[in-house]
């Protein structure tokens, strides 16, 4: 059960529907679509010594996590959004509310043993991940200290953008954000654009690290298209993303996540 990049081309392409659509499918196979879940907002203990301003720790992003079983399921949403719920999948799906089923569809998929790495991870974890990724860019580039390599990071997640930074360098660092409390003002380093600029940010990186909440509001379809577009790697991270990042071809960077 897999996205075709021909359907994400497609001007009129609605991901909240497709996914929709695909846990319909899947909870149709496996019986499921009248098992009871609870969805409520979670506190994620995250470690501030090093780093102090988690999106997560200061009311600017909130966590949805789906209990489904032995499983769970993540997505991020607003404050708008935040509520509790106790009830079927059909009515999660009923419901109509993108992220309430989106943590659902990934509580579903790890369920199923279709992904992995679904919970949020915790502590020092984000520093640690934030490590192991400029390991990894390091080895995939042959990077080396001589070198240049521009890293666009579409999301304000400040444990990354410090590591790309220390590794990196600020020239060769840039950062889009929605949180009109990050945009314009100098962060770890580097200024932070605007979300309008993610187009230019692509361009100009020779990879892209995205934030996989882009899937809790469809804009990951934007994304992976400018990424083709300029034909540049673009690796999303994260627990949102972990259920579509196993139904569509795109790279998904998670070292700590659990299930």
């Amino acid at each position: 059960m897999k996205l075709e990049t021909p359907q994400i081309k497609d001007e009129n392409f609605d991901l909240q529907k497709a996914l929709k659509e695909i846990l319909i499918k899947l909870c149709e196979e496996n019986n499921l679509l009248n098992e009871e879940i609870e969805i409520k907002p979670i506190d994620v203990n995250l470690d501030t010594k090093n780093v102090k301003d988690y999106p997560l720790l200061n009311g600017k992003e909130f966590l949805l996590r789906a209990f489904f079983k032995n499983s769970v399921g993540d997505a991020f949403t607003t404050l708008e959004n935040l509520a509790e719920f106790n009830g079927t999948i059909l009515e999660v799906i009923e419901s109509g509310d993108n992220q309430k089923i989106l943590a659902t569809f990934n509580a579903v998929m790890e369920h199923l043993k279709k992904t992995d790495r679904t919970k949020h991870c915790e502590g020092s974890d984000p520093e640690k991940c934030a490590k192991d990724l400029s390991k990894y860019l390091i080895k995939t580039y042959n990077y080396t200290d001589d070198d240049i390599l521009k890293i666009g990071i579409i999301g304000y997640h400040p444990a990354i953008i410090k590591q790309m930074v220390k590794t990196f360098g600020a020239e060769n660092v840039m950062n889009t954000d929605l949180d009109v409390n990050n945009i314009g003002r100098m962060k770890n380093g580097i200024f932070v654009m605007h979300a309008d600029m993610n187009e230019y940010l692509i361009k100009n990186s020779d990879v892209v690290l995205a934030t996989g909440s882009t899937t809790a509001n469809g804009t990951i379809i934007e994304l992976i298209n400018l990424a083709e577009k300029y034909g540049k790697k673009i690796i999303f991270y994260g627990t949102t993303v972990a259920g579509f990042a196993k139904i569509y071809p795109i790279e998904r960077f998670c070292a700590y996540g659990s299930e």
